[in-house]
């Protein structure tokens, strides 16, 4: 069955490949902003750490939207296989 699976190949589209990126470079940002927040609880880095896991979330959604629309075809294929077994 693994096997079977890996053959699913999915699409990665230039917009996708720079939502990941963008994702990424958010991760980074907010770990730096959370470690600097536990140092010295500053109301202010709490707000730039609750907007950044926003842009991430949205980021993430746009990731998944285009995802879907570009791989229903093996998406489809991958269930078909996972439901086999």
């Amino acid at each position: 069955m693994k096997k079977d699976l890996e053959l699913v190949k999915f699409n990665l589209t230039p917009s996708m490949s720079l939502e990941l990126i963008k994702f990424n470079n958010l991760k980074k940002e907010l770990n730096k902003l959370k470690e600097l927040y536990n140092l010295d609880k500053n109301e202010e880095l709490l707000l730039k750490i609750k907007n950044i896991q926003n842009k991430l979330i949205k980021c993430r959604n746009a990731f998944i939207k285009e995802f879907r629309l570009n791989n229903q075809e093996e998406i489809t294929k991958y269930l078909q296989i996972r439901d086999q077994f």
